[in-house]
């Protein structure tokens, strides 16, 4: 008997464990800071702000403003459109272009995210930490 209460105490723990690991309700609106890997500290010049449907990226060192249109695929992945930019010359991500992003929680103020772009056979993957602010 007590092998059974230990085996669904087991899955019960398991299935809690699992559930708020990809949770990411608290991820999808709000005000975020980059991890700044160099630095080994977030860096508040370099701000997303996230609504349902929008984000929108500034860095208030370098003055540069980009604009995403945001469409959640599922709760922990979401697709990016570039729609904006005040930079003067586009990067290797360009207006229309699509990102990927899969963010995996750290806790409930911290995630970390891969973003991945594909364009002409040729994929790109971006890694790194948010922390929302707000």
């Amino acid at each position: 008997m007590k092998f059974i209460y230990i085996i669904l105490f087991c899955n019960l723990f398991s299935f809690i464990y699992k559930s708020s690991e990809n949770d990411c309700s608290d991820f999808k609106e709000g005000t975020f800071i980059y991890f700044n890997n160099e630095e080994n500290t977030f860096n508040k010049n370099s701000i997303t702000i996230r609504t349902h449907n929008k984000q929108i990226y500034i860095d208030s060192k370098k003055g540069d403003t980009l604009s995403y249109d945001l469409i959640w695929i599922s709760d922990c992945k979401y697709q990016l459109i570039h729609t904006y930019t005040n930079k003067k010359s586009e990067g290797f991500v360009k207006i229309g272009d699509t990102l990927i992003v899969t963010i995996k929680p750290i806790d409930n103020l911290t995630y970390k995210y891969i973003s991945k772009i594909k364009k002409n056979d040729f994929e790109k993957e971006f890694k790194g930490m948010m922390k929302k602010t707000k």
